[in-house]
Parts: structure tokens; C-alpha cells; sequence
């Protein structure tokens, strides 16, 4: 099957290569994934220039995403174009006499592309093809809104011809090595789909959002030269930091937060769209008050406010609030009120009886729960959710059934292998 594309053509290094536009509906008619080649069963690992497909990947994120998303968009595919017949491009003709010089230059790197023969191979984009192929081909698990524009969709495509497998393993190697994926932190500060981001980024901004005048946004808050207090350029707290959290961590407390109003899966992974802003300002306003509710309640973070400064001193191991100044259990906080509040305790009380808690690094019920006895932090969720269980008992045991102390009491032990007994509430 012969084929010709529109192309212009370069050259890096010693590597020519072609770049078309193609329709989605093409590619996928006509492009392979390396795992599909004949070849592929045969070759040893020293031979095989690609990863396998991650089944899971298609599904979970790239369907969802190119057949629920009107501002759906991704980089070039390169495809090596492997033993074909026919490998030709034919430039456009440079005409008439007069024509400027920078132009004729120009039009020798345009022209066509004729393919024929062999195959085309993804050797960079594999996922996203496997992902338009299932969309093209109008499988059942590949349906959304705009599932019958995607095929339409005009795509940036390279081409490289295969010289040799050592050749073709070494760009594969070379291109995802050195592609940088975005962090964690990128994605909070970019993302305008996913609901916790947009409401962790509003709780650190300078004045409410979507024209709201209240609540104010109860993280905009700076140490003495205007540095914000909330970590937002790393994931990473150190213990000699003096900002107060990270942006991650108000992330994952906006997610605690939402549960516990009901909102769940408020993330791009789940909607694709960015929610509603009926949803957005619901979501500001209840993050908003439990935030300030802490700040206020929590006399640890009343000083820190006021001081700044003090707060890597307040960090350190075996200082009386050191917890409180630990992104890991700043999460298990929010998760733990979330807990009193859902046993029917109101969040300020939970808040106030939170204050009371024993907040030592070195306090024995949270060694090997939620921190190492090295002082290391335990980031799992099972462990912060862990965390939260013991901070609800501790606030809200009162309330609290026999059964769900039970559990509490089995999973505790389990989780530290000592048979001490529960921590003493508060109340």
C-alpha cells in the first residue's frame, strides 16, 4: 500500500527526517505499535527498540481524555518508517525566473512524501496511536462527547527512516530520556481541569475568586521580606524550612476537605473538564472556612503567623508542635477532623479539641503509625489515613461507636506491632 503525505523536510545530525500533518483517521489506519510488528516475538531485548503497551495508560487517561476534552491537543508522534520499498520526497517545484532566493530555499524542504511498502512503526507516541486506533475503530469502552471528532483531528507527525536497530534504539533512548515530564507541583500550578488544583491555587491567591469577595484566601500569607508562606516552587519540605507548607500538601488537604463535603473524584483523572464553577466556588468556600478554622483554632499556626520565623525551630524533632509543621501529618489533620466531623462533632469543636493534642514528634502513639523513630515521615496513604482515624478518636471518641473504636484499636497495633493501648482523648 503506497502512501503520500504532504512534508517538509530536516536534518539533525546525521538524521534526516520528515514532518507531516495527517488526519487521526489515517494514522491510525496505517500506523503500528512496535509490539505488532512480526519481528517483534522474534527479537531478543538486545534487538527491541520499544516498551511494552500500558494497557491501563490507554484506558484510564489518553481515551478519556482525547473523547471528553474540546481543548484536547499532544506533541508530534515519531514514526520509523521500517524496510519500506519505496522512501521518496519530492520537493516543489522552484518556478519562475525571480524568484526570491529565501524562497527557493525554502521550497526545497517542502513537497511530498511517498511511502511504499514496509511499515509504520510508533517509535515515540505509541500510547497516544493505540489510544486513537480504539477511538477510530468506535469501541464501546472508547465513547464521549467529541469520540466522532477525534478521527478528524489533524496530527504532527515525524518521520525517521529505520537504518538500523541500534540506531532506532538509540533515538527512542535519547528522546525519552531526556524529556522532562512536569512534577507534581507543575501540574497543581498549570492545571485548569483538575477541581483540587484550581482550589488549592485560589487558597494562596491574593483575593477570592470568581468575582467572590469572601472568604478571603485564608494561605496568602508572607514572612517579613514578602516571601509567601506556602511552598510552591518544590514538593519537598525540608526540616530547616521556615515556610509553613507546601502547595502539594494544601492540594491533598483540599481533597480531605471535599470528602468530607461530599465531593469526591473532583480531579482531572475522573472529570477530564474542569468542574463547573457552581462546583469551584462551593469547593473554595468550604476549603476557605476549614482552613481558617484551623489557622485560627490551632495555636501552634497562631504563633507561626506571627513569627514566621520561628518556624523551622518549630519543626524540629521533639518540639511540642513539631507535627503540626509536617506537610505528612498536616494532612493527617485535615483528614482526622474530617473523620470527627462526619462522627457529628462540628468542625470548630473538632478544631479546639485538636489544640489539645499531644502534637510531639516523639509522642509514642505516632511512631511507627505516621513517623519513624528516626523522625523520618511515613507518606503512604494508608499510614495518613491511619494517622486521621487516631486524630478523630482523639477529638471525637465520645461520639464514636464501639465497633469503629475496635477497628481503630486492631489496625493501630497491627500498624506498629505493639500491643499499647489507644491514645487518651482529649475529651
Amino acid at each position: 500500500m503506497s502512501f503520500t503525505f504532504p512534508a517538509i523536510r530536516g536534518q539533525m545530525g546525521d538524521t534526516q527526517f520528515f514532518q507531516a500533518i495527517i488526519r487521526a483517521s489515517d494514522l491510525a489506519s496505517v500506523a503500528i505499535p512496535a509490539s505488532e510488528l512480526v519481528e517483534w516475538g522474534q527479537w531478543t531485548i538486545a534487538e527491541r527498540f520499544q516498551r511494552d503497551i500500558g494497557v491501563r495508560r490507554v484506558q484510564e487517561e489518553l481515551i478519556p481524555y482525547l473523547v471528553r476534552s474540546k481543548d484536547r491537543f499532544f506533541g508530534s508522534l515519531i514514526v520509523l518508517v521500517f524496510e519500506p520499498a519505496v522512501f521518496d520526497f519530492e520537493p516543489l517545484e522552484v518556478a519562475k525566473a525571480g524568484t526570491p532566493a529565501a524562497y527557493r530555499e525554502i521550497a526545497e524542504k517542502m513537497g511530498f512524501l511517498t511511502i511504499d511498502g514496509g511499515k509504520l512503526v510508533a517509535l515515540d507516541g505509541q500510547h497516544r496511536l493505540v489510544a486513537l486506533r480504539e477511538i477510530v475503530a468506535g469501541r464501546a469502552d472508547a465513547q464521549g462527547e467529541f469520540s466522532g471528532a477525534v478521527a478528524d483531528d489533524e496530527l504532527c507527525v515525524v518521520f525517521v527512516r529505520h537504518e538500523s536497530l541500534e540506531k532506532t534504539r538509540r533515538i527512542f533512548n535519547k528522546v525519552n530520556r531526556h524529556a522532562r515530564p512536569t512534577t507534581p507541583t507543575d501540574n497543581i500550578i498549570t492545571s485548569e481541569d483538575d477541581g483540587y488544583a484550581i482550589v488549592a491555587r485560589w487558597l494562596v491567591d491574593s483575593a477570592p475568586p470568581l468575582g467572590l469577595s469572601s472568604p478571603l484566601p485564608p494561605l496568602a500569607l508572607f514572612d517579613s521580606r514578602g516571601e509567601p508562606l506556602v511552598e510552591w516552587r518544590s514538593a519537598a519540605l525540608p526540616t530547616n524550612s521556615g515556610k509553613l507548607t507546601t502547595l502539594s500538601t494544601v492540594y491533598q488537604t483540599v481533597e480531605a476537605i471535599l470528602d468530607a463535603n461530599g465531593i469526591e473524584r473532583f480531579d482531572e483523572k475522573h472529570r477530564v473538564n474542569r468542574p463547573a464553577n457552581t462546583e469551584l466556588e462551593k469547593a473554595y468556600q468550604w476549603s476557605a472556612q476549614w482552613w481558617s478554622a484551623v489557622l485560627d483554632g490551632m495555636q501552634a499556626y497562631t504563633v507561626a503567623r506571627k513569627q514566621p520565623w520561628r518556624i523551622a525551630d518549630l519543626r524540629r524533632y521533639g518540639e511540642k508542635w513539631s507535627m503540626l509543621f509536617r506537610p505528612v501529618a498536616q494532612v493527617a489533620l485535615f483528614r482526622g477532623l474530617g473523620f470527627a466531623v462526619a462522627h457529628g462533632l462540628p468542625l470548630e469543636e473538632s478544631v479546639a479539641r485538636a489544640n489539645r493534642i499531644n502534637w510531639r514528634a516523639d509522642a509514642e502513639f505516632w511512631v511507627d503509625t505516621i513517623i519513624r523513630s528516626n523522625g523520618r515521615m511515613v507518606a503512604n496513604a494508608q499510614s495518613i489515613r491511619l494517622a486521621g482515624r487516631l486524630i478523630a478518636y482523639m477529638v471525637a471518641a465520645d461520639l464514636m461507636s464501639s465497633l469503629a473504636v475496635d477497628a481503630l484499636r486492631r489496625d493501630y497495633r497491627q500498624a506498629t506491632g505493639r500491643t499499647s493501648s489507644l491514645p487518651k482523648p482529649v475529651k
